[in-house]
């Protein structure tokens, strides 16, 4: 789980260095796909739709924390600005991801942005319906995977996914796996959330390489594939530097053999 757990009133919770390091390399990969996607549009279009479907969407808000201090403090230091131009837009309170993904791609030319936002818990879907910014939003509150399952099915597909499975899941990494290898296939950009601590397996079966925050005994990782696989080299650096104003340590987690066409 990126955040404490939410309460049963849908209000928010505390961001904490899980979700700072996932919301970083969320903020540079939906800048990226998007950019692609209006760089493939014919110029003549004068708006270019993007798609982010959110599975585990939350209210929106979340509270600042410290840990965030250093990061913010540090931004000249990050050669990638979107995270931080993002994040400082409302310095009272933190963004959940599909309101992260929002701001960013209303920072860009042409890009309309559209979302589809997935939450279990009716609370925090009435809350998400307060915190809209910009674009067009889709509220769902279903299983993630049968809301992912729908959302694909409709005739526009999105243009990235954020699977972030909730930890007391009982079916364990099994359903994202099969979500992930889902994506892939298809060509939709994605990003899939996971707890270090979690067998090899899901990584050898998705044949994507983790890119995880360790502190101590526990950490955060994620896997990008469907093509938003792509930025990772343009983060590198950066989760260097994010690792260490976050007080740990950044480690990149191969599949098992590895493989020619696996892709960071």
């Amino acid at each position: 789980m990126l955040y404490c757990r939410r309460p049963s009133d849908g209000t928010s919770v505390m961001i904490g260095r899980g979700g700072i390091w996932t919301h970083f390399i969320l903020a540079n990969a939906v800048a990226r796909c998007a950019r692609t996607a209006a760089e493939r549009a014919p110029p003549s279009q004068d708006e270019v739709p993007f798609s982010f479907s959110d599975t585990h969407a939350g209210g929106g808000r979340l509270q600042r924390t410290s840990a965030l201090d250093p990061v913010l403090a540090a931004r000249g230091e990050f050669s990638g600005r979107w995270f931080h131009e993002a994040v400082t837009q409302s310095p009272d309170s933190y963004p959940g991801s599909w309101v992260l993904a929002g701001r960013i791609v209303a920072a860009l030319p042409r890009v309309v942005f559209e979302a589809d936002v997935n939450d279990i818990d009716p609370a925090a879907i009435a809350a998400a319906k307060a915190n809209r910014e910009s674009g067009w939003v889709r509220f769902w509150s279903h299983d993630w995977f049968l809301f992912l399952r729908n959302r694909i099915n409709l005739p526009n597909r999105p243009g990235f996914v954020f699977i972030d499975p909730p930890a007391d899941d009982h079916r364990g990494p099994g359903y994202a796996i099969d979500a992930a290898i889902l994506l892939d296939t298809l060509g939709i950009p994605f990003m899939v959330s996971y707890a270090v601590d979690d067998p090899q397996d899901p990584i050898d079966q998705i044949g994507r390489t983790g890119l995880e925050l360790w502190r101590g005994q526990w950490g955060f990782g994620v896997m990008l594939g469907g093509g938003a696989e792509a930025v990772v080299m343009d983060v590198l650096a950066d989760l260097h530097r994010l690792a260490a104003l976050l007080e740990g340590d950044f480690t990149v987690r191969l599949p098992s053999p590895p493989a020619d066409d696996y892709c960071i």
